[in-house]
């Protein structure tokens, strides 16, 4: 009987992806989520879906019930991950999880006073089976939210990121990459940094997509302050937002231009290309 596995953030944007590629292969999936509504909207009745709140205790026992192994996501931009997201890691390990797969973000090893960095600490000091995922920013981050509706209406987009460049991966390969590491010990042990093969700065970005959907889409540089404006328009929190500004400076400052070769390696194949990504999501910017 294969091991049950519990994907936690499943109605995110790899929640999903990572979900339907552990199906596929005959795995035995929980998906875990604030919103259970949404994921039975999206799955179905396939996978064993759970209400999972890291900060409402009463939620923690019927998702890490009988799970082997969790792919444990962050909530993105999260000053207080460590505070939150530990006391859970602790309970499910525990109640007998062997196996945790955590996603965490490109650079963080430089960065020891996030709570990213500090729960990748964390989870390599419990003395079990642990992977560690830092992918780049995803393709994916320009099909949803403020930069997908201000595509959409406006024909560009704005960051506080310069002119730097970022090897953007997409989010496939990203869940491909998790699935081996849930699936088997070759990642055991391991922090995998995850990038495209190739850097681009955010006008190739724009000017790939112009050439993808048949009309002009511009990229606007911006100060941190208007940056503000923009995600405060958005709803954002404020905590979030200044993790977010700071992720975009990173970009300006060249942190997110690097090409990583782990991704190729563990997937046996290249990752997909920018261009690729544009042509089969042209559909999200009309």
């Amino acid at each position: 009987m294969p091991d049950r596995i519990l994907i936690t953030g499943a109605t995110g944007k790899l929640g999903r992806e990572l979900i339907h590629i552990l199906l596929e292969r005959g795995q035995d999936v929980r998906a875990a989520t604030r919103f259970p509504s949404a994921a039975r909207q999206l799955f179905g009745s396939a996978p064993d879906i759970v209400e999972l709140d890291y900060d409402a205790t009463e939620t923690w026992d019927a998702a890490v019930q009988w799970v082997d192994r969790i792919f444990l996501m962050p909530p993105p931009f999260d000053p207080r991950a460590f505070d939150r997201l530990v006391p859970f890691l602790d309970w499910a390990v525990a109640s007998g999880v062997g196996k945790v797969v955590l996603l965490s973000a490109m650079g963080i090893e430089a960065l020891p006073d996030l709570a990213l960095r500090k729960l990748e600490i964390h989870l390599e000091r419990l003395g079990i089976g642990s992977t560690c995922l830092r992918p780049n920013l995803y393709h994916q981050n320009f099909t949803a939210g403020f930069v997908r509706d201000s595509i959409r209406n406006r024909g560009l987009f704005e960051m506080c990121a310069g002119t730097g460049k970022v090897s953007f991966v997409d989010v496939r390969d990203v869940a491909r990459v998790a699935a081996r590491a849930l699936t088997t010990a070759d990642l055991d042990g391991r922090v995998c940094t995850l990038t495209g093969a190739a850097a681009l700065d955010f006008a190739d970005a724009a000017a790939s997509l112009s050439h993808t959907i048949g009309r002009t889409i511009t990229y606007r540089a911006v100060a941190p302050a208007r940056m503000r404006e923009i995600l405060r328009a958005a709803r954002w929190p404020e905590a979030q937002i200044e993790v977010a500004i700071g992720l975009f400076q990173s970009v300006e400052r060249g942190q997110r231009e690097p090409v990583h070769p782990d991704l190729p390696h563990w997937l046996g194949q290249p990752p997909v290309p920018f261009q690729d990504f544009a042509r089969q999501y042209a559909a999200a910017w009309q």
